[in-house]
């Protein structure tokens, strides 16, 4: 049997919960379909838009903007985890990825992720540079982590010791790693099931980084995630427990996400920090 990690990539899946969405489906859903890989025919893409039984025009919205290229399920749900593993379950798609109704893909994100997954090097998940906008879509935040230690992502120490979460609009994986994912499991989740999936997918594989933009987060008043506690009691539950050399080693780590430039940052992870190379014309 030929590895997953040896075909090329020939179709994308993404998956986007929502509920109540109209003022932001449209964006979000455009940044998909406007992939320059889908575009070109590089890639299929198929689109899963799964709704909680709106009670606004999200639904509406969302078909106008995308027609027959998209599947929209409305039906009621518990959470967004919910909505996003009635999804999963019907990923086909050689790569898997989910975004949030507001937040957005670059055009050339697909390209790029097909490219590093194509390049040999045996990578089963990615995530881009951290890119965080503001309502109108400028860019207010961007940090180019130097590595995703795998423990670190057990034991929930991104985003709460080190500067930044596994950023969910930048991240995509090989279908493949859904096998480790409990999908009963992740419906039950109110707010961390992203780090419920990191954490599965942690137990596999090493999470690649890709030195470019990708994807970003948009913020809005009133986000859940402008509290981090209810989160973080979520994650308690289930994270690694760490240890105080794990913290000693992460606050080294963020000195060098926060202060060292970026060709040094590929210097201390030549494996898994992907930088474009001009002289090759590839990732590397």
């Amino acid at each position: 049997m030929v590895s997953s990690r040896a075909l090329p990539v020939r179709s994308f899946t993404v998956v986007t919960p929502c509920r109540n969405a109209e003022p932001l489906i449209r964006r979000t859903a455009l940044s998909i379909l406007g992939q320059e890989a889908v575009r070109s025919g590089r890639v299929t893409l198929q689109y899963l838009v799964c709704d909680g039984a709106s009670t606004d025009g999200t639904v509406a919205a969302a078909r106008e903007v995308c027609g027959d290229r998209a599947e929209i399920v409305s039906e009621p749900d518990g959470s967004m985890y919910e909505a996003l593993a009635k999804g999963l379950r019907r990923a086909g798609g050689d790569v898997v990825a989910y975004l949030n109704a507001g937040d957005f893909y670059h055009p050339g994100a697909f390209d790029a992720v097909a490219d590093v997954l194509d390049s040999g090097r045996g990578v089963e998940w990615l995530t881009g540079m951290y890119y965080v906008c503001n309502e109108q879509g400028q860019l207010v935040r961007s940090l180019l982590p130097h590595r995703f230690r795998r423990r670190f992502v057990r034991q929930g120490i991104y985003g709460r010791f080190l500067p930044i979460f596994v950023q969910q609009e930048t991240t995509f994986w090989r279908r493949p790693l859904l096998e480790a994912v409990d999908l009963e499991r992740l419906a039950s989740y109110r707010l961390a099931g992203d780090f419920y999936l990191w954490k599965c997918f942690a137990e596999r594989a090493d999470l690649a980084i890709v030195d470019t933009f990708l994807g970003a987060f948009v913020r809005h008043p009133g986000q859940q995630s402008e509290d981090k506690r209810p989160y973080w009691r979520e994650m308690d539950r289930i994270r690694e427990r760490f240890r105080p050399w794990d913290l000693a080693l992460a606050l080294v780590d963020g000195a060098i996400w926060l202060t060292v430039p970026s060709r040094t940052k590929k210097r201390l992870n030549r494996e898994l920090l992907f930088q474009w190379s001009d002289a090759a014309r590839r990732w590397e």
